[in-house]
């Protein structure tokens, strides 16, 4: 969402020192007590207006406003919210009035609230913030003209102050209050509330019920309280209403005097002169020194995402603007230093193809000189430079602000969109200038790491298949050798046609051995997603070969129960060979002598709405311990002894699941276990 065009350069008022205060204490904590700082952020309209503006309010979500505090407070971090508070201190005109009116904003707040609670309105947190948002306006026109105060005390009525207000920033306090509260997207009630600031009473009483509510809590905050008027807005008896406002003031003094804001009970006093707390100031010296290290710490992110939204949040907290582009020199090209989450604006760019050698570029002269450089080119001419001018467009502002930076031998640019009216002072710049080049350093520090590790990955690959190629050159020549004599036997004994059979098969293992020893060092194919198997047939094959070894000479029994006929399943056989053969030789391992697998399958049926061919594993062992089975299909060391990795039902859950199967394990102590295998369908051709 775009930011609001102010008719003149508002700054953001600043949290009342003693909140200010209570907040930085609080965030000295190891583990900062976020929860305890949202509800000062809640209490303080700079704070919470602040904390809106940075990150504004989503209409679907339901928590209560301190736990939404909360999560920006959170993600703006201790480094970024203390640099907010010494930045925004340092310009505040802390006189009293200004402090008065953040007195009177709570006073006004929790009037609202309990007047919502009387008056069964059914959505009280909404009474609350616009209560305490009444006083926002005034706030920003404090922070924003030293000599505010001064207007104010030349205007002896409400409307003879909006009307110097219009003249003087073309807006009044009731209309920059709502503005502001609807680019925080506050509820739409709340933001008419705030608009109605200055109606007329019997306006007021055609209105939405909560802007009643916020001009009757207003009346009870005045000094002195106008009772009448609240009694007509809000229909209640007098004696109820001074009740609430006891009850009011007896909050403020217990709850808000704890921060030093509240003041005695009973008493709408303001602060006598030369007792108002103040800021700190620091000298121009060490307050640069003290924002460049929060800032430096601000970008110690763990990603390059954080660092984006760690730069967002701060143009937003600190300036009320949207965060620059950051760019980066490759060669003559200018492209973005790290992703950019607006995808359109991305291929925008790349499709722009901005040069560093550009003459007529202003971003380009910037990244040249590493100067700083702002330029207009106009919304409806494009000027010397067209780039420039898309880029002012694209990022919605009238010019743009180029920021060079430096940082890990890589040079670039943040292109920060300004308006014509804003007058941005040298000690903005400056800041701004430190959140680019931190933000810039970090995420070229992120790139760099990655690159590192690419490489370090790359090299590891190219050892490992360096390595493999070895492993495959040496076994394979032994395979060769079995296999050809293997031919030979068969053919010395061609009559014995069931030797000859199980040669063959022995043979046709041996070349499977040399399939997988090829895709450790080959690149895996493509898979045949029509490759098909026929269970059945899998499985004899298995028995044929691996039965007696496996389980008839280690006094084991295999028991293969599978009908003729079933239909193909959508699994590659080589696949479903290594899934049968990894569950019978674990199973086997398994089992004491006269144990029992039984391999069966009692055909089609529907899983997960997918027809399916079951297929069963069934042994009468020991069972698998409550560790394994709890993790079954991790890998985990193997007490089998040094020939085994304990990889073997890892592999066995991955296989099925690249052909869209799956299976059941199901274990019992000494009663022995199952798995139940459900392979989809091959599908007709």
């Amino acid at each position: 969402m775009s930011l609001p065009v102010l008719p003149f350069r508002m700054q953001r008022p600043a949290p009342h020192p003693r909140a200010a205060e209570a907040v930085l204490r609080l965030m000295e904590a190891a583990d900062t007590p976020w929860d305890a700082i949202a509800e000062h952020a809640s209490r303080d309209p700079a704070l919470c207006f602040a904390l809106l503006w940075m990150q504004p309010l989503d209409a679907g979500d339901t928590q209560p406003l301190k736990a939404r505090l909360a999560e920006r407070l959170r993600r703006a971090g201790a480094p970024l919210l203390r640099t907010w508070l010494l930045h925004v201190g340092a310009r505040q005109n802390t006189a009293e009035a200004v402090q008065a009116l953040h007195h009177t904003a709570l006073i006004t707040a929790e009037c609202a609230l309990h007047l919502a609670i009387e008056t069964r309105y059914p959505r009280t947190e909404e009474a609350f913030l616009a209560g305490l948002w009444a006083s926002l306006g005034q706030l920003s026109l404090h922070a924003s003209a030293p000599d505010y105060a001064q207007l104010c005390a030349q205007c002896a009525t409400p409307e003879t102050l909006r009307t110097r207000e219009r003249q003087r920033f073309d807006t009044d306090h009731v209309s920059l209050g709502a503005t502001l509260a609807r680019h925080c997207q506050l509820p739409r009630p709340v933001i008419d509330a705030l608009a109605l600031g200055s109606a007329l009473e019997e306006q007021l009483h055609g209105a939405h019920p909560l802007a009643a509510i916020v001009r009757a809590a207003q009346c009870l905050a005045a000094e002195p309280p106008r009772l009448d008027e609240a009694q007509r807005l809000s229909g209640l008896s007098r004696e109820a209403l001074l009740s609430l406002q006891t009850d009011v003031d007896y909050l403020s003094s217990q709850g808000l005097q704890s921060l030093g804001i509240g003041q005695p009970a009973g008493s709408h006093a303001v602060v006598p002169a030369g007792h108002a707390p103040d800021y700190p100031r620091l000298s121009p010296h060490w307050r640069q020194v003290t924002l460049d290290g929060l800032i430096q710490a601000a970008f110690n992110a763990t990603s390059a995402d954080t660092v984006m939204h760690r730069l967002h949040d701060a143009f937003r907290l600190l300036f009320g603007k949207t965060p620059p582009l950051m760019l980066r020199s490759d060669g003559d090209t200018l492209c973005t230093l790290a992703p950019a989450h607006d995808p359109e604006l991305a291929t925008a760019l790349a499709e722009l193809d901005l040069r560093l050698s550009d003459e007529t570029s202003v971003i380009a002269l910037a990244m040249r000189t590493q100067t700083s450089t702002s330029h207009f080119p106009g919304r409806d001419s494009p000027g010397r430079s067209t780039r420039d001018w898309h880029v002012a467009r694209w990022l919605d502002g009238a010019g743009i602000l180029c920021l060079p930076w430096h940082a890990g031998g890589e040079h670039g640019v943040g292109v920060l969109a300004i308006d014509e009216s804003l007058d941005i002072s040298p000690d903005e710049q400056g800041l701004m200038l430190s959140l680019v080049t931190q933000s810039a350093a970090s995420l070229v520090r992120h790139r760099q790491q990655q690159a590192q590790e690419a490489q370090l990955l790359a090299t590891a690959q190219a050892e490992h298949l360096a390595k493999a190629r070895r492993i495959t050159h040496e076994v394979n020549s032994p395979l060769t050798v079995i296999k050809s004599y293997l031919g030979i036997i068969s053919q010395r004994d061609n009559a014995d046609k069931a030797l000859v059979g199980e040669l063959s098969q022995v043979s046709k293992e041996i070349d499977r051995i040399g399939a997988l020893l090829r895709q450790m060092t080959d690149p895996a194919p493509a898979e045949d997603t029509r490759a098909t198997a026929e269970v059945g047939e899998v499985v004899r094959q298995l028995q044929q070969i691996y039965g007696d070894t496996l389980f008839g000479r280690r006094g084991r029994e295999l028991d293969v129960r599978i009908p003729r006929g079933l239909p193909a399943v959508a699994m590659p056989a080589g696949a479903l060979k290594q899934v049968v053969l990894n569950l019978m030789r674990n199973a086997a391992e398994a089992l004491p002598e006269g144990g029992r697998l039984s391999i069966s399958s009692p055909g089609v049926l529907i899983a997960g709405g997918t027809p399916c061919l079951e297929l069963r594993l069934v042994d009468n062992g020991p069972g698998l311990p409550e560790a394994r089975l709890s993790q079954l299909f991790s890998v985990q060391p193997s007490e089998k002894g040094d020939n085994h990795q304990g990889v073997g039902l890892s592999i066995v859950n991955d296989i099925l699941r690249q052909s869209g199967a799956y299976t059941l394990c199901r274990s019992q102590r000494d009663a022995g276990t199952s798995f139940q295998i459900f392979m989809p369908l091959a599908r007709n051709p």
